[in-house]
């Protein structure tokens, strides 16, 4: 399966919120090597759920932190992924037996997520800070 990797054009200038990101991408490709058995998907979903929660949570303080005016529709962008998350969580819970279907299937929204949220959304705040240190 074709995995997706961090490259320099997705950084939003702050190195910790690029390093949650550069590890949300090993998670991806974690996931896209995880169909050697449910319990090892189980362990990458579960570990993406706390990882997302933490990485929101501190993305999400840092904007804010800077009075981001975006800050309402990001936290729709996380609630609907964490709401996505959970979805798939229970779905693969109660369907264990499809790990190729569910791991394919979950791997490419995932990465068509994960690259659209950051070149498109969190740019938005990027830019927005970039905006006010020139302002200052």
């Amino acid at each position: 399966m074709t995995t997706v990797k961090w490259t320099s054009d997705l950084s939003v200038g702050d190195t910790r919120i690029d390093d949650d990101h550069k590890g949300l991408f090993q998670l991806v490709d974690d996931l896209s090597n995880a169909n050697i058995s449910h319990d090892y998907i189980n362990l990458i979903l579960d570990r993406l759920k706390r990882y997302t929660i933490e990485h929101f949570s501190r993305e999400e303080e840092h904007m804010r932190k800077v009075g981001f005016p975006g800050l309402k529709a990001h936290l729709k962008e996380h609630e609907n992924f964490n709401e996505w998350l959970e979805t798939i969580r229970s779905t693969y819970a109660r369907f264990p037996q499809s790990p190729f279907i569910l791991g394919d299937s979950v791997n490419e929204y995932l990465q068509g997520w994960l690259r659209h949220h950051i070149l498109t959304e969190d740019m938005k705040y990027r830019d927005y800070i970039l905006s006010q240190k020139q302002d200052s």
